[in-house]
């Protein structure tokens, strides 16, 4: 019911934009004991070298069908400004509000460059680069239970680093998240409830220390096949997880419709899970 509910509010908020130039995108996954995710933005090119992006997050925990305390959204917005051709600037910023024992706030800010349209095979290459701070707020130990001091705060300094390039039909996307700096080290007991991995819908929970992924597509008129991999280390384990997903985009005119699966640690038996995803995006 909540997911429902946050499609409609998303899409009456947006309609009134239909009239300018954009574009709208909406991802979610569904996975076991009723797990679901859901990803949206609006693009919004205002044509004087500004662009605004409004996004909203949200995954629910359990398979019931209300459950405010099994929900957690987060609302964030993105703007760049065109300095030239080559350059644009980029501020970003989010809030999650109190849900399930946790909230946050983050902002970040940082530059793109696009040093060429072409050379040799490769065409529009992008490097984007951000300095991130999220603050972090924890008021439930990992099995739900209050914390006896009230909070445990937590302040995360980071670095994002982001890459594409086309060559042929091919398109090949990098990223790369590395924290710098906590305030204090996390104790083992505690954990957060929201952590982004590259090119991946759903969320996953802890203090994700580093996550590097690369995305691999092949476009063509109709179709274009995909395939994504990331390994991440979260703050307290020295060892790495994985995560992959693949999927296929079908284009109709001014709208891609896709289908996909992605796979958390697939190839440990024990905590292996795995969510079918969905997306579409349309531009006016």
């Amino acid at each position: 019911m909540r997911l429902k509910t946050a499609f409609i509010s998303l899409i009456l908020l947006i309609c009134p934009c239909a009239l300018c130039y954009g574009q709208l995108s909406f991802s979610g996954v569904n996975g076991e004991r009723g797990y679901a995710a859901l990803r949206a933005r609006y693009r919004l090119d205002l044509d004087n070298g500004f662009v605004f992006t409004p996004m909203y997050g949200y995954y629910r925990m359990t398979d019931k069908e209300i459950d405010e305390a099994g929900s957690t959204s987060r609302y964030g917005l993105e703007v760049s400004y065109e300095l030239n051709d080559a350059w644009r600037a980029l501020a970003e910023g989010f809030w999650q509000p109190q849900a399930v024992g946790y909230q946050a706030v983050g902002y970040a800010a940082g530059l793109g460059w696009k040093p060429f349209y072409r050379w040799w095979i490769f065409k529009n290459p992008t490097l984007t680069g951000y300095a991130e701070q999220t603050r972090y707020r924890t008021y439930v130990d990992k099995q739900g239970n209050d914390l006896p001091s009230g909070a445990f705060g937590e302040v995360e300094t980071g670095a994002h680093v982001e890459a594409s390039a086309d060559a042929g039909n091919w398109n090949v996307q990098a990223a790369w998240h590395k924290v710098i700096e906590y305030s204090s080290n996390p104790p083992h007991n505690l954990t957060f409830s929201w952590a982004n991995i590259p090119f991946m819908t759903a969320v996953v929970q802890g203090f994700v220390k580093e996550a590097a992924a690369v995305r691999l597509s092949y476009r063509t008129e109709l179709i274009t096949p995909y395939a994504s991999l990331a390994r991440y280390r979260y703050n307290e384990l020295s060892d790495t997880a994985a995560a992959v997903s693949a999927g296929l985009h079908v284009h109709l005119g001014e709208m891609s419709l896709s289908g996909g699966v992605e796979v958390f640690e697939p190839r440990r038996e024990d905590n292996r899970k795995t969510y079918f995803s969905m997306s579409a995006e349309v531009e006016f």
